[in-house]
């Protein structure tokens, strides 16, 4: 008779970032309160940039990209360490902007 063992991964530990979560949120929360007394037109102008049905605003776009970009990453399930790793090698990545930016809008 043999026995089977169960081999798990040990957790690996939070990064700085997730670590300190709560420390970035307030410091967020808090340079948008100064951005906002300092630079009142700022928020004036990203108020200005919606989507209007008659005289109400029904979709801020502001918001809308950033849902979108604080979404995305989950639902694709991006890997941000292979992200990282790619965009060190630069011949690649430079080939692909160079191919997106200066060549595939005339073709």
């Amino acid at each position: 008779m043999t026995s089977e063992a169960c081999i798990t991964k040990q957790p690996k530990g939070l990064n700085v970032f997730e670590r300190y979560l709560t420390i970035w949120v307030l410091l967020c929360i808090a340079g948008g309160i100064v951005l906002g007394k300092a630079a009142p037109q700022v928020a004036k102008f990203l108020d200005g940039i919606a989507i209007y049905v008659g005289n109400a605003p029904v979709v801020s776009i502001p918001i809308a990209v950033c849902l979108f970009f604080m979404m995305y990453p989950i639902m694709v399930k991006i890997d941000f360490a292979e992200v990282v790793k790619a965009g060190k090698s630069g011949k690649p990545v430079g080939l692909t902007l160079f191919m997106n930016w200066a060549i595939k809008p005339f073709t």
